[in-house]
């Protein structure tokens, strides 16, 4: 058993937490006085959150996750944020890293939502999905990511409008380039000969310096709070835009 939380503290429960916008958003649940649990496959979560070790693609490891989380009645707040991005050509990609993709990126959250349902219906708590600008527009050479998170989003609003007259809010946030290291892995490793009249449409249309995962963890932050009681179903565009 982990510390009850206290009156009017929120339970958060929050996966990829050990890294890029999982680990800022992490922190900022905490800075505002949530009980938050930190799900990811590596335990480098920030100071303040309990690491719970998940690998959210494994259905049965994701149903333990949450009861873990839900040990004391209820989950206030459900922040699917872990993602892989995977970039190649499409006669390129493996079986296996397609079902990669879309058992972190799609399966993943669906698996988590559903396990988390009947401890969001216990508090009035509320879910924020991250999918993608790739979620929004498709994009070339990120065929497996672009399903991936195009499903995420339509998930996203199913599901707010299956829940709405249960009080349960569903959105999500789709982010264009994040500094990351996981953006950085996946720029250092495009394919050579890169068609640019592709790869204008990966460009940021607003000046100035990639977005950092703090913006996108406040954006987080607000969507779960009591001040958006009125936002469902609302897939926010936060990527300069390239959308």
């Amino acid at each position: 058993m982990t510390t009850a939380p206290t009156d009017g503290q929120r339970v958060v429960v929050l996966t990829g937490a050990a890294s890029g916008i999982g680990y800022a958003t992490a922190e900022l649940f905490r800075d505002r006085g949530d009980l938050v649990y930190g799900l990811d496959i590596s335990p480098t979560v920030p100071d303040g959150v309990e690491n719970v070790e998940c690998n959210v693609g494994d259905k049965a490891a994701v149903d333990a996750a949450v009861a873990h989380c839900a040990q004391h009645g209820r989950i206030d707040v459900l922040a699917n944020v872990a993602g892989i991005v995977q970039f190649g050509r499409v006669d390129g990609i493996t079986e296996a890293e397609y079902d990669r993709v879309l058992a972190v990126d799609l399966k993943g959250p669906f698996f988590l939502m559903q396990a988390a349902l009947p401890h969001l219906r216990a508090c009035g708590g509320n879910i924020v999905n991250v999918s993608s600008v790739a979620g929004n527009k498709p994009q070339g050479y990120s065929a497996a990511y672009s399903a991936a998170k195009g499903g995420l989003t339509q998930l996203t609003k199913a599901m707010a409008l299956e829940l709405a007259p249960e009080g349960i809010r569903v959105n999500a946030i789709c982010p264009g380039t994040v500094a990351t290291p996981l953006v950085d892995h996946v720029a250092a490793n495009f394919p050579p000969d890169l068609d640019p009249r592709v790869m204008d449409r990966l460009m940021m249309m607003l000046p100035g310096p990639a977005i950092t995962p703090a913006e996108i963890g406040h954006a987080i932050v607000y969507l779960a709070s009591p001040e958006a009681r009125m936002i469902t179903g609302s897939i926010l565009a936060f990527d300069g835009g390239m959308s």
